[in-house]
């Protein structure tokens, strides 16, 4: 149990589900986690779920490749320089698929699948907390040729934080923008 945070819930699972609406455009969904904030009360991430849809190529021959890419963070990213890699301080987790082919002299197509998918360490006893009320899923696709998706579930449970921790929480969120 993180220091300054007591438990309020059992293990709670929030589960969502989040599609481009345009081809290769960044996508962003807000999750509300209903957190209440006059009981200074924040979600503790102990493990996070997603799967995400494969990568597919757009036939132009040569070198192909196409990736996709989801992460959930604690602020929306879609304004932000950084991105939705673990590059960016809000970012929780991400996930990425990636498609590469190469077109053969004899009209042949050698391709690969490359998946990274969402692990949590096991030894950690949680991965992050989240003192606003709400999460976000993100996703972005390069170069495919269809819409793409994502789906997952976030496990954690909510905790009551103290006066002094949760401002400090609150304020390291908001600061990380």
């Amino acid at each position: 149990m993180p220091k300054g945070l007591t438990p309020s819930s059992e293990q709670i699972v929030v589960s969502f589900t989040l599609s481009e609406s345009v081809i290769g455009t960044l996508a962003s969904e807000r999750i509300d986690l209903q957190l209440n904030a006059l009981d200074s009360e924040v979600f503790v991430v102990t493990g996070v779920k997603m799967d995400l849809e494969p990568a597919d190529l757009r036939a132009t021959g040569g070198i192909n490749r196409a990736q996709t890419f989801a992460s959930i963070s604690k602020q929306d990213v879609s304004t932000s320089a950084v991105g939705i890699g673990l590059a960016n301080p809000s970012v929780i987790a991400t996930a990425q698929t990636t498609v590469q082919a190469v077109d053969t002299p004899n009209n042949a197509m050698a391709a690969a699948l490359i998946e990274n998918s969402v692990d949590t360490p096991s030894q950690l006893e949680y991965i992050d907390v989240i003192a606003t009320p709400d999460f976000f899923v993100n996703i972005r696709a390069v170069d495919n040729s269809s819409l793409k998706s994502v789906e997952g579930k976030l496990y954690g449970y909510r905790a009551k934080a103290s006066a002094a921790v949760y401002a400090s929480l609150v304020q390291s969120e908001l600061l990380s923008q």
